[in-house]
């Protein structure tokens, strides 16, 4: 790679080719204000949707995040906008992400919109997915989005309410969650925080302490982080220095 330009080196990184050949990427050229980054967050302030299930609606941050790592599972809803008011419909369910540098991620904490609770992915596994960047428009073109059944595609801007330092991405989920095989990272504000465990379908004797199959009285089932916290990177919040401090996988276990 001598004499390859900064810029052709960040092509053959992210879009072209590596040096055995294989395609490193699908997201060809990014630069400095975006990131290969999305972020999932568990908590915001502002309203939620009604159509979500009250007990969603009502769960903190943590408990939000705790869910989904124990089902391994996102669960989607129609975002705001989807659908016209009054229609009786809420649109295509979506999962719903940020894309931005961690020093944008500074500015959304900061700002009250989010809280530092979530998964972060890729946006390269978003889009082999089917998902993507939304589309912030005018009202008049909004309206085309909602006539062509694309609504959750687009998010409506207009004078004090643009959005667009949400850099949203969305990915479409019309069966209303999906399975999650895995994470680039999990986003925490508390480095003490840890997700409730959960059965591992191992089995010990309760007074003797060893592995056993199970079928005993005195049997007592083990428990552990889930899979996804044992497995995933940690990116703790570090409000005075507005940044993340990285924990290898199983580092905080």
């Amino acid at each position: 790679m001598r004499g390859t330009s900064a810029l052709s080196r960040t092509f053959l990184r992210r879009g072209g080719r590596d040096a055995e050949g294989g395609m490193t990427s699908i997201l060809g050229l990014v630069g400095p204000a975006q990131s290969e980054y999305l972020y999932h967050f568990t908590g915001r302030t502002g309203d939620r949707p009604v159509w979500v299930p009250e007990e969603i609606r009502d769960s903190s941050p943590q408990q939000r995040l705790d869910a989904i790592l124990r089902e391994e599972r996102f669960r989607a809803f129609a975002p705001f906008g989807a659908e016209r008011p009054g229609s009786g419909a809420s649109g295509v369910p979506c999962v719903c992400f940020s894309e931005c540098p961690l020093e944008h991620l500074d500015h959304l904490i900061q700002t009250g919109r989010f809280t530092p609770w979530g998964v972060v992915t890729t946006r390269e596994k978003v889009l082999r997915k089917g998902g993507g960047a939304v589309a912030y428009v005018p009202p008049e073109v909004h309206e085309g989005f909602l006539k062509a059944k694309l609504g959750h595609w687009a998010v409506r801007t207009e004078k004090g309410s643009s959005w667009l330092h949400e850099q949203e991405w969305r990915l479409p989920m019309p069966q209303g969650s999906a399975a999650i095989a895995s994470v680039q990272a999990i986003l925490v504000e508390d480095a003490a925080w840890r997700p409730s465990k959960v059965p591992t379908g191992r089995w010990i004797d309760g007074y003797t302490g060893v592995e056993e199959p199970g079928q005993t009285p005195h049997a007592v089932e083990l428990e552990d982080y889930p899979r996804l916290w044992r497995e995933s990177a940690v990116w703790v919040w570090n409000a005075e220095a507005r940044n993340v401090k990285k924990y290898e996988p199983g580092e905080l276990c």
